[in-house]
């Protein structure tokens, strides 16, 4: 009987104390930050994705010496929207269509259209207004409804047209050229000329049992409405990808659930309060049984230790800089990491060369 006594104490402490965390009395090591630019704000609008990968490109451009660039997240977002339509209307409306999307997305862009500084196109109609997408989602949303009722499956030129102006109505149009630092360029010439970005240069990867480590599979989530491939791998190697990125300067992309009791956005921590070590089943179960679900976006910048020695990763948000007490970022557990995140990107020259030979990359 005393055991049990025991026993619920050291619970229910344990359990007052997970409760109970707070960034000034976790006590974290220094920390270094990765090359990183600072935090912005999508607002009301769902393009997380846009803004993480965006972010995620502008460490890489500080770290290989090319400064620091502004790029614009709603010209991904604009390109990534028409070909959203175009893709549902084919499919017949068989896939889920969502002004949300995934790293993936921006690569599409980047190859088919170049990429764009935010000076060139912010996609907000004057300098003093947010991101505030709900007139501008509600009217594709209904446009697209009427197609497929319709039995449309490919817009022709008036439908087209009309698509395009709800765009610039909404976002501005978006210029065939511009200038940056005294010299005209186009979206194309941007992206190979200055920014001399490989979109071919990064890889997205997950940890789940249901298919084959070291393999490609098509992730099953329905924000992945491409129907693109992520590398598997196990657990350890997960984690020793996203370690030894920030270890040797890069940064990584997070791409996970932040719809979640554990993710207190407004206290800067995310932690599992239960206080779980996640094994590789734990993460298969929850990605399973949907209490994992992929629904934002973010960048992984840091990595430090509490006083404790937990480790926990320093992530840089797209919800403004006054959302919470340490300018938009958020501290992350390593518990939190390993059950929650669906996947992440990194370049692929990032990747401990041991597991990029498993990969065969």
């Amino acid at each position: 009987m005393k055991q049990i006594v025991i026993l619920v104490f050291l619970f229910i402490g344990a359990k007052s104390f997970s409760q109970q965390l707070s960034i000034q009395t976790l006590g974290f090591e220094k920390m270094k930050l990765n090359n990183c630019t600072e935090v912005k704000d999508q607002y009301l609008s769902a393009t997380c994705w846009s803004f993480a990968g965006n972010s995620f490109l502008e460490s890489e451009l500080l770290k290989n010496g090319k400064g620091n660039f502004n790029l614009s997240e709603m010209f991904i977002a604009r390109h990534s929207m028409k070909r959203k339509i175009e893709r549902h209307l084919a499919l017949k409306g068989k896939n889920f269509f969502t002004p949300g999307g995934q790293f993936h997305d921006e690569i599409w862009v980047m190859k088919h259209f170049g990429m764009m500084p935010e000076s060139a196109y912010s996609g907000k109609l004057s300098a003093t207004t947010h991101h505030n997408h709900g007139a501008l989602d509600t009217a594709i949303s209904h446009f697209v409804k009427k197609m497929l009722a319709k039995g449309v499956t490919q817009l022709n030129a008036t439908q087209n047209k009309f698509v395009d102006s709800v765009l610039d109505a909404n976002l501005g149009a978006i210029p065939k050229t511009f200038q940056y630092e005294g010299k005209i360029y186009t979206p194309q010439s941007f992206l190979q000329e200055v920014l001399s970005i490989n979109p071919d240069d990064y890889v997205e990867i997950t940890s789940y049992t249901h298919h084959p480590f070291y393999k490609k599979f098509v992730l099953e989530d329905k924000y992945n409405w491409t129907g693109d491939a992520y590398w598997n791998v196990p657990l350890a190697d997960y984690s020793a990808i996203t370690d030894q990125a920030l270890k040797n300067g890069f940064t990584v992309v997070w791409d996970g659930d932040a719809d979640d009791p554990d993710f207190q956005f407004n206290k800067g921590l995310a932690y599992l309060r239960t206080g779980l070590a996640v094994s590789q089943q734990d993460r298969q179960k929850a990605f399973e049984d949907e209490t994992t679900l992929l629904d934002h976006m973010m960048h992984i910048v840091g990595v430090t230790k509490d006083k404790f020695g937990n480790k926990w990763y320093y992530v840089k948000n797209s919800w403004g800089k006054y959302g919470n007490q340490i300018g938009g970022f958020i501290f992350m557990r390593n518990d939190y990491f390993l059950m929650r995140t669906v996947a992440i990107i990194v370049n692929k020259n990032a990747i401990p060369e041991s597991i990029r030979k498993k990969m065969g990359i």
